[in-house]
């Protein structure tokens, strides 16, 4: 029984570690990605006009 708990904790911490490094490489990346694509529209809109 308590190796079966040891499992369960290590799988939780696992997946817990796992989900958090997800949240913060998609909050980082996915930020920089959006303002990248954002500056990239804007200088064609300028580039367009002129």
């Amino acid at each position: 029984m308590e190796t079966a708990l040891q499992g369960l904790v290590i799988i939780g911490g696992l997946t817990f570690s796992l989900a958090a490094s997800l949240l913060i490489e998609e909050l980082i990346f996915g930020h920089i990605v959006r303002v990248a694509f954002a500056r990239r529209h804007d200088i064609s809109k300028n580039g367009q006009k002129n």
